[in-house]
């Protein structure tokens, strides 16, 4: 399998090595308009375009990976599959709700695979949190809260009207992860920097979500962050707590209240990085002709939700879904 892949930064350089590692699999084509960021892998012997839709037309890839700031996705997941490609495109999907839509449609129409890049899913903390909370082993769930903070960093962060802010680069994951674990959103109220801005540097975002079995969510999401990027989540129900915390530990600690009392719990980190693992599961999807996971309709909901928290943030009023 040939894999081409757009956009050369920090998360392009992810994509092009995590492809790389697989069997089967070489990366034989990368693009950036900053012809700088292309040295290093034209030293190592891959055609680098400065024009990413040149790359699509004429790297003869098999598989296209968008590492792209948000604004750039779903132009070119849509070239992509149009010439017949199948697709990897990082989170959030697009912009709005519509241009994920068409991105949808566009790879039903070509008949090819449209994955997207939600590490949570291939999170081990978050993986066993699902299976704990499914399997009614904290009882009727009450709350849960999510983070997720991170530096402001590259520059295109800081413009909301091309790429979304906090809401859509950092909230966009937890939003993924909350639907397929408890079920539908009906309801959100947010207040965040963004409002009335089309620029902000640290963009800070805080929602309240109602999901449709009643269950209260409480989402955080900070370009603000001065140290290290870190998530978190706390899941209480009416039979235990379920923590975790990426500062504190790289294992999962959940403690449970049991007939016999309290109870704490502990599993081991994951072998396999969440980035890793999803790169893998897309590409054995494309291999064996099964359908990747997190594919682009499996994806919408979380867009309809971030661009529900957007249109709260501007209003000031709760949105109704």
């Amino acid at each position: 399998m040939r894999v081409a892949v757009c956009g050369a930064g920090d998360l392009g350089a992810r994509h092009f090595e995590a492809f790389g590692a697989l069997a089967g699999v070489e990366v034989t084509a990368i693009s950036d308009p900053a012809r700088e960021k292309l040295e290093p892998f034209s030293r190592r012997g891959v055609k680098t375009y400065p024009k990413t839709e040149e790359m699509i037309d004429e790297s003869g890839a098999d598989c296209i990976s968008i590492a792209t700031p948000t604004a750039f996705h779903s132009a070119l997941a849509i070239r992509a599959l149009g010439r017949g490609l199948d697709v990897f495109c990082e989170k959030p999907m697009a912009r709005t709700v519509q241009q994920g839509q068409a991105m949808v449609d566009a790879a039903g129409k070509a008949k090819r695979q449209l994955g997207i890049g939600y590490t949570l899913r291939f999170n081990d903390a978050y993986r066993l949190a699902r299976e704990t909370v499914r399997a009614g082993k904290l009882g009727k769930i009450g709350v849960v809260r999510t983070s997720r903070c991170a530096e402001s960093r590259p520059p295109w962060l800081s413009d909301i009207e091309a790429n979304g802010g906090a809401t859509f680069e950092l909230l966009t994951h937890d939003l993924d992860w909350l639907q397929w674990t408890f079920g539908p959103i009906k309801r959100v109220f947010a207040r965040g920097l963004s409002k009335g801005k089309q620029t902000v540097q640290g963009d800070y975002t805080l929602a309240v979500a109602r999901f449709a079995d009643g269950t209260i969510g409480h989402l955080e999401g900070s370009l603000a962050e001065k140290s290290a990027f870190h998530m978190s989540y706390e899941i209480a129900g009416d039979a235990g707590l379920l923590t975790y915390d990426s500062r504190r530990a790289k294992v999962l600690e959940a403690r449970l209240v049991t007939a016999q009392g309290l109870v704490s719990l502990s599993e081991a980190p994951q072998r396999e990085g969440p980035f890793a693992r999803e790169i893998r599961t897309f590409v054995e999807a494309l291999e064996s002709g099964r359908t990747y996971e997190v594919s682009g309709e499996e994806a919408l909901p979380a867009l309809r939700y971030a661009a529900a928290v957007e249109k709260s943030i501007q209003s000031g009023e709760p949105v109704e879904l």
